[in-house]
């Protein structure tokens, strides 16, 4: 051969192709005949990853590899261009719900041609594990870590504290503000791939703050979003539900929640000079004058998808662009146009098969959505250079109201089944295809175990190529913490490893899939649903509302231990010793209490928060949004008189304060009609209006107009929202407000004057006043009478009546206002009368799923009998 400093000449090619082919050969049977990659170390360039994708001919030997390097690779470094990356999030996706999935099961409903394709042409990841729900999700993602929301408070705005104590790991006491939902200064991948030279989006849904402006998008990284800041979206009304939230009571059921940020906005958002005026900091002022309310004119993931084909149309590929696209579906309330609406039996009596068939037109609508932008990126000439993500945030919801799938998966969202965590994810994009490519490989599905927090360890590793952890989320290394996988994605291999998602449970990763393991302490709790089942698969007619059946250790022992390579079923609990189980509950309790964030540490909050002054800026605002500071503290502004309704006789510039009543809404009176009347807020005039103020008198008719009707009418008006603390009855459920509620919300069941099925998780308020989804052309996915049932509605406003023993159900808490006495069993009784229970789990068999003939009990009878367990026995 001559020097390698010259070209090759004519016949020294083949020469050097058939000494590589020899190497090559031989390499692989050192390898085991299995791909073998070099790992990079130190401060080099991961060449041997795919991380840089080099000429298919420099791997078969054309040139060798010093001549290829002093030569071509300082060229290539300059030309290397950083790939786009689009990651598309899908709310509550069940296991079976994409068609690659489904067909093999013969679950034809399933139509997903656009999913499909970006699997057959991508890397489908078959072991991909994301949390329960969708919060943990959500931060793992954006964060690498699994313990940025805090598990024992819940994800709401509601749950902050300027002083809020915690023990550290060496049991000290400590104090730390704390705002609901992910701290800000949190390193987010919006942050760090902006760091690296990318434009970075979010549109949909953040699901992971919103009470302060910098746990908001733009607050953590985002050039610019779109979309609500909690857990879902009523379309109909603009409006976040106040279930989403928790604990925020009317003022989220009447003020809209949709907003709009963009730090590179050229004029500021009006309340701007209001908020210069408080104790904020440059940087939060920064955001929250750039954060707009946004009318919502359509259903919310059609406002997102032409966002974001917006942004993918528009942006310049000078630098490489990075899009977060989180819908609203296949989460409730389920909400899309109409024309994608399959057509229903029975617009006032709708079934099961009408709910089964929606919840199918939703999943049909969405995969149109990502296949259109999938067709937006092609249209830029930019798909070749475009690395896709896509993935559920947990199983599917396979609770009342849904007709998710997860088969063959026991259990769905909200516990930790695999039908609850392990949820489809691929990647796949022209980036993905030339890399498969590159290294000879076709699409196939992947063995290799992901967690949701290796998602963005796993990205910077294919955009930089730098070891790890130094270009990567900076977090220390541990169970809770994401790894890069691309490498041994492609090299089809597993990491050794204990991912821990609580202090209770965690999956153990070995050197072969066969030695995937998962241990859950389930300990005395109750767990909703069983899970064996798959709603409405394979039939339509099997469908079990699982309030019904709330289930205590569901294997048999106070722990699940499951194989999950020979039982993805999770039908065979693996029984431990004594011994062992004590050992192995103590090392995951260990894995997660020395590796925990402290902001996971605290425990409990100041159970004085929640008061309506405290969200005053909401009334400037007219939208839910940030309320807090940087430490925790409610921004102090004077209320701006902000309603709905106004009292009969009182003129709009005679309001002086605002009534926040917990099933009417928000109205406006004078002084006088406010004296003494709790929930009664001072305010500042000019009187701010969402629309001409209605007479408060004319409530009732028009409730009655859409079918709500109840013979106790006077004792709604008087609920009031009680401003007590938020950790107890919030809003307070008084035994003979819920009773009217209840019985207002069985007559609007029977669908009397609605044009709409009404999305019976949101209180009637809006439904009365606000509902636009049929001038929309909005299509809501009905629930079925047999659904709708006594215990579906009690344990709305009740809470789950099992939660806990004895004393810590609200249940319990409503019975001891009746002069109850109760002891520590766990029961399922749900009041669905005054002197009434119902025990589904006794008297509610499979598959009779109509509540009307399940007989109602005593109270005493049902306390009595309806016992799900006995601590004591």
């Amino acid at each position: 051969l001559k020097s390698q400093r010259s070209v090759p000449g004519r016949f020294e090619v083949p020469i050097a192709m058939a000494l590589s082919a020899m190497q090559s050969v031989a390499a692989l049977v050192l390898c085991g005949l299995t791909l073998c990659f070099a790992e990079c170390q130190g401060d080099c360039e991961a060449e041997d990853t795919g991380l840089v994708q080099r000429p298919k001919y420099y791997n078969y030997g054309y040139y060798h590899k010093d001549y290829y390097h002093k030569y071509y690779s300082r060229r290539r470094r300059r030309e290397r261009k950083k790939p786009n990356i689009l990651i598309i999030i899908i709310d509550d996706l069940g296991f079976n719900q994409v068609g690659f999935r489904a067909k093999p099961e013969k679950n034809y409903d399933v139509k997903t041609p656009n999913i499909d394709a970006l699997a057959d042409e991508g890397i489908v990841m078959d072991r991909f594990y994301a949390t329960p729900w969708c919060a943990p999700s959500r931060g793992a993602i954006q964060s690498g870590r699994l313990d940025v929301i805090n598990p024992n408070v819940p994800n709401n705005v509601w749950n902050f504290d300027p002083n809020a104590t915690y023990n550290d790991s060496a049991g000290e006491a400590q104090f730390a503000p704390y705002v609901g939902g992910i701290q800000p200064g949190t390193l987010t991948m919006g942050k760090r791939f902006a760091e690296l030279g990318y434009v970075t989006h979010l549109n949909g849904k953040w699901g992971i703050g919103g009470g302060s402006f910098l746990n908001t998008p733009m607050g953590m990284g985002y050039s610019s979003f779109l979309g609500w800041f909690g857990d879902s979206m009523e379309s109909c009304d603009g409006a976040e539900p106040g279930f989403a939230v928790g604990g925020a009571g009317p003022f989220f059921d009447a003020l809209p929640g949709f907003w709009r940020q963009d730090s590179q906005a050229s004029f500021n958002a009006s309340w701007c000079s209001l908020l210069k005026s408080a104790q904020l900091t440059e940087e939060e002022i920064s955001v929250g004058c750039r954060s707009f309310k946004q009318e919502l004119d359509d259903v919310a993931d059609e406002m997102i998808r032409r966002r974001s084909r917006e942004i993918i149309t528009q942006h310049d590929y000078e630098k490489p662009l990075f899009l977060v696209h989180a819908l609203q579906l296949m989460h409730l309330p389920m909400q899309y146009p109409k024309r994608f609406a399959p057509t229903v039996t029975n617009a006032r009596e709708p079934l099961n098969e009408d709910l089964r068939a929606a919840t199918y037109g939703a999943l049909k609508y969405v995969d149109w959505v990502i296949g259109d932008l999938i067709d937006a990126v092609k249209e830029q000439d930019q798909y070749d250079n475009t690395l896709v993500f896509l993935t559920s945030d947990n199983g599917g919801a396979i609770y009342a109201g849904t007709a998710n799938n997860n088969f063959p998966l026991r259990g769905g969202k909200f516990n930790n089944f695999d039908g609850g965590q392990r949820v489809n994810a691929l990647f796949s994009g022209g980036w993905i295809e030339n890399a498969l490519n590159h290294y000879d490989l076709k699409a196939f599905y992947s063995e290799t175990v992901m967690a949701m927090n290796d998602v963005p360890e796993t990205l910077l590793q294919m955009v930089t190529g730098r070891p790890y952890p130094d270009g990567g989320m900076r977090n220390k290394p541990g169970p809770l913490s994401g790894i890069p996988l691309w490498d041994k994605i492609l090299q089809k291999r597993q990491v050794p490893r204990r991912i821990t998602y609580s202090e209770t449970m965690e999956i153990k990763v070995g050197p072969n899939i066969a030695d995937l393991r998962k241990i859950w302490f389930t300990e005395n709790n109750t767990i909703i649903a069983d899970g064996n089942w798959s709603t409405n698969f394979p039939t339509n007619i099997e469908f079990i509302p699982d309030l019904a059946y709330l289930y205590v250790r569901p294997c048999g022992e106070p722990y699940c231990h499951f194989d999950l390579y020979s039982d993805s079923g999770e039908q065979s609990n693996i029984i431990l010793s004594p011994a062992q189980e004590q050992r192995m509950r103590q090392d995951v309790f260990d894995a997660w209490n020395d590796n925990i964030l402290d902001s996971a540490r605290i425990k409990s909050l100041n159970g004085s928060n929640g008061l309506p002054f405290q969200v005053a800026l909401w009334t400037y605002y007219g939208n839910s949004g940030p309320f807090v500071n940087l430490d925790a503290e409610p921004i102090s502004v004077p209320a701006q008189c902000w309603c709905d309704w106004i009292d009969d006789g009182v003129a709009p510039e005679e309001v002086t304060h605002m009534i926040i009543n917990l099933y009417l809404g928000i109205r406006c009176t004078n002084t006088i009609k406010a004296f003494g009347i709790a929930g009664a807020l001072a305010c500042e005039r000019p009187l701010s209006l969402t629309q001409a103020p209605i007479n408060f008198s004319l409530q009732e008719n028009m409730w009655k107009t859409i079918g709500y009707e109840t013979s106790n009418f006077s004792s709604i008006l008087t609920a009031q929202w009680n401003e007590g603390p938020v950790e107890l009855l919030f809003p307070l459920p008084l035994l003979e407000w819920n009773f009217a509620a209840i019985h207002g919300l069985q007559s609007m069941n029977a669908r009397r004057g609605f044009e709409n099925w009404a999305n019976i998780e949101k209180y009637p308020f809006n439904l009365a006043i606000r509902d636009r989804c049929p001038q929309m052309e909005i299509f809501t996915a009905p629930t079925p009478r047999t659904q709708v049932t006594d215990w579906f509605i009690s344990a709305g406003f009740f809470n789950n009546p099992t939660a806990g023993a004895g004393g810590n159900g609200r249940l319990a808490m409503v019975l001891e206002k009746l002069n109850f006495t109760l002891d520590n069993k766990v029961r399922g009784c749900f009041i669905v009368g005054e002197d009434a229970m119902q025990c589904p789990i006794l008297d509610n068999k499979p598959p009779l799923v109509d509540p009307f003939d399940v007989p109602n009990r005593t109270f005493q009878d049902c306390l009595d009998n309806c016992i799900l367990w006995d601590p004591d026995a």
